[in-house]
């Protein structure tokens, strides 16, 4: 990779490790269900805005569509779900660290199900040098808590397997798509599935939304959704799906 490359790539490490954080705030004021569904319905939003002002084309193919859907729900809907639940068990801390087993088994199932994805020395050794900092900076006192008795640590767990299928289902299927319409088109199917359920059980909800909590909000899509997504599908676009 070039030095661009590898500088997009810790930006965008920044910028999932922001939304531990966010996360850990926001549960102290929303539900789990609330705070992923604002996360891709504001994201969706502001990428909508920004493709209609430029006026990007898109190709509406059944195929297109449907690939989407499937990004949607592997990489936004359930993993989101599973981590943003799984805080509420564990500390923001730890999940990183379970957070970071993702290249690990993006590696592994790549290998497996990507012909071209060859499983290397050296990207098995890179994935868990990245597990061992990600540990080293948060705590090694945070492991043992995978003993504490919650379930919260596996939903997480959950979570990094959806993001492996996740990363090599973009680089099979969406790959050709241009990194804002990809981005795009994947917030926009997570608003959708999410929708009803939030329009029907959380309206209440809503409704008790004050400023303060609209600005995390805004915030949180904007830096972790917004722009984390628009660097992770170029990035896909350029490099193999365990790179980030």
């Amino acid at each position: 990779m070039s030095n661009n490359d590898w500088a997009l790539v810790i930006f965008l490490g920044v910028l999932w490790g922001m939304s531990v954080v966010f996360v850990e705030l926001l549960l102290t004021y929303l539900s789990p269900f609330l705070i992923v569904y604002l996360r891709v319905a504001i994201g969706a939003l502001f990428l909508l805005a920004f493709v209609m002002i430029k006026a990007i084309p898109f190709d509406f193919t059944v195929e297109n569509i449907f690939n989407l859907c499937v990004m949607a729900l592997l990489n936004n809907v359930i993993p989101l779900l599973l981590i943003t639940i799984g805080q509420q068990t564990t500390t923001g801390g730890f999940a990183s660290i379970l957070n970071a087993n993702t290249s690990f088994v993006t590696i592994m199932l790549a290998a497996l199900l990507l012909p071209h994805e060859t499983l290397t020395l050296n990207r098995v050794a890179g994935a868990l040098i990245g597990v061992a900092g990600v540990v080293v900076a948060i705590g090694c006192q945070s492991i043992f808590q995978i003993y504490d008795g919650t379930v919260g640590k596996y939903l997480i767990l959950l979570a990094t397997v959806s993001y492996a299928f996740a990363g090599i289902w973009g680089k099979w299927r969406l790959a050709t798509l241009p990194t804002i319409i990809a981005a795009t088109g994947m917030l926009t199917m997570s608003a959708l599935i999410l929708s009803p359920y939030a329009i029907s059980v959380h309206f209440d909800e809503f409704a008790r939304l004050d400023w303060r909590l609209i600005q995390y909000s805004v915030a949180f899509a904007l830096l972790c959704s917004v722009f984390a997504y628009s660097l992770y599908f170029k990035l896909l676009r350029e490099q193999a799906p365990a790179t980030y």
